[in-house]
């Protein structure tokens, strides 16, 4: 390194004059004569305490203060006075938003990239099936639908749930067979939170050959999601778009979540 240089680099800033120490105090020096005085001050004990002085004392103007050069011999030694902290509070602020981005972003991004738990697919992707079967079906008489069966139905429709599950009951004790009762009793108690029930009847009926089969094994799906198992969901959904018959859409989308 050059050696007039190196002397530059190294030599001692001069010790702030009486006039410099009052604009400082008084802020009246631009940020430039600001950065120089700081960091003289970091290097300077005298000085240093010479500004804690005339801040405790309350005297921002020195002008009826004895001769600069004066009160600085009167200091203490250089070993034994202390350095000043000066505090940039702009500084500190800027370290506090740039953190707070931070705990944002982490925040943003664990919650988009993070895997949605099984409640709140079925909640997103559940539907109530409404009722498919004819009117006509559910007229009592009709020598071929028990009573309770047909009460049922109408009980699903109305959403009374609670009331169509212990009529399901009744029309399976009459019927054992009747798949469109187990598939309505198996939705009527998902309805009603009965979840581990409700995935009885409806694994009965999607292992069948019956009309209601791959209906019923979309919402065995469902009660998977909503006891939170998803990898039972995963390995149902996995066959269930194998067949392809339908909720492609919906199947295929969930999937991916999965």
């Amino acid at each position: 390194m050059d050696g007039n240089l190196q002397k530059q680099i190294f030599k001692p800033s001069a010790c702030v004059s009486q006039e410099e120490l009052r604009q400082y105090l008084s802020g009246g020096m631009n940020r430039e004569e600001l950065r120089r005085v700081e960091d003289h001050l970091l290097d300077c004990p005298l000085c240093s305490d010479a500004v804690d002085g005339f801040e405790t004392a309350g005297e921002h103007a020195t002008d009826d203060v004895e001769d600069f050069e004066s009160f600085r011999k009167k200091l203490p030694l250089e070993s034994s006075a202390k350095l000043r902290r000066l505090e940039h509070v702009g500084y500190w602020r800027q370290i506090v938003a740039v953190a707070a981005m931070l705990v944002v972003g982490a925040v943003a991004y664990f919650n988009f990239f993070k895997s949605p738990t099984g409640p709140q697919l079925y909640a997103k992707y559940y539907e109530t099936y409404k009722n498919d079967i004819p009117v006509t079906l559910r007229r009592p008489g009709l020598s071929d639908v028990d009573p309770n069966f047909a009460q049922a139905l109408s009980a699903y429709t109305d959403h009374k749930f609670g009331q169509a599950n212990m009529l399901f009951e009744r029309a399976l004790q009459m019927q054992p067979d009747n798949e469109a009762a187990k598939f309505y009793a198996g939705l009527s108690l998902l309805e009603s939170n009965n979840v581990k029930k409700a995935s009885e009847y409806l694994n009965t009926v999607a292992n069948s050959s019956g009309v209601y089969a791959k209906k019923a094994a979309w919402y065995l799906i469902m009660c998977d999601l909503k006891l939170d198992n998803k990898t039972q969901a995963k390995e149902r959904l996995d066959k269930f778009l194998e067949s392809g018959d339908i909720m492609k859409v919906e199947a295929k989308s969930l999937r991916d979540k999965l």
